[in-house]
């Protein structure tokens, strides 16, 4: 845990990978204490299944709120960083 807690304190961005039917466990910590460290995190979900809360969300509200964008590609991932 620890190893994951110090790369996110020296990390600019966070990104997660947020596919399958719930966010790994993992994932979700990972991405609640950049949020509360202020850290900018964008989310990638390749997955087509729907896992959200409601029939338009992307993923858990919780997450998807926490992130500035979710993309469905690494490409699409790399191009919105470039900007």
């Amino acid at each position: 845990m620890e190893r994951c807690r110090d790369a996110v304190d020296k990390c600019s961005h966070v990104v997660a990978w947020i596919d399958g039917a719930q966010v790994d466990d993992g994932t979700a910590w990972e991405v609640g204490y950049a949020y509360a460290k202020g850290k900018p995190i964008h989310g990638i979900r390749t997955d087509f299944r729907q896992a959200g809360d409601t029939t338009h969300s992307i993923v858990n509200a919780m997450i998807e709120g926490a992130c500035l964008s979710v993309t469905s590609s690494v490409s699409d991932l790399c191009n919105m960083l470039k900007r």
